[in-house]
């Protein structure tokens, strides 16, 4: 039989006088320890930033123009009645008594009240509020903030 020699950790029985068919082997053990350690390679800002300005807006103007005219009946009628829409106009009735040798109910004018109702689109400067994200970036822990 031979004998093996080796040198390190691996090793022939017949370095220590052992049998020549032994042979010993070293055993080594390693560890490793693993672990979290936090770096700050930069970082990031946001801002919210508000606008106030004075804007032109298109805002609708609407206007009302209300005719008044009077048109005299003087026409007997039996019973009062009350007022009436015709179209854009209320017709309001105005009632008198006449003393004739009877009393009569007579219809004595009729009050018309037209309303006509226009719009325009116009602009007005109003205050309008906007909103704006800014968002900066640092590079490392210490460096100078820069707008995106």
């Amino acid at each position: 039989m031979q004998s093996i020699t080796k040198s390190g950790p691996f090793s022939s029985a017949s370095d220590k006088g052992a049998q020549p068919d032994d042979m010993r082997i070293a055993a080594v053990k390693e560890e490793l320890d693993v672990g979290v350690r936090a770096v700050e390679t930069g970082a990031v800002r946001i801002r919210k930033v508000i606008h106030e300005d004075m804007q032109p807006v298109p805002v609708t103007l609407r206007s009302q123009k209300v005719d008044v005219q009077r048109f005299t009946v003087n026409k007997p009628v039996e019973q009062k009645f009350g007022p009436r829409q015709e179209g854009d106009t209320l017709i309001i009735p105005v009632f008198e008594y006449v003393p004739i040798i009877t009393m009569q109910l007579t219809l004595k004018e009729e009050v018309h009240v037209t309303t006509t109702e226009s719009q325009q689109q116009v602009f007005q400067n109003v205050l309008v509020n906007t909103e704006e994200l800014v968002v900066d970036r640092r590079d490392g822990a210490n460096g100078e903030w820069k707008p995106e």
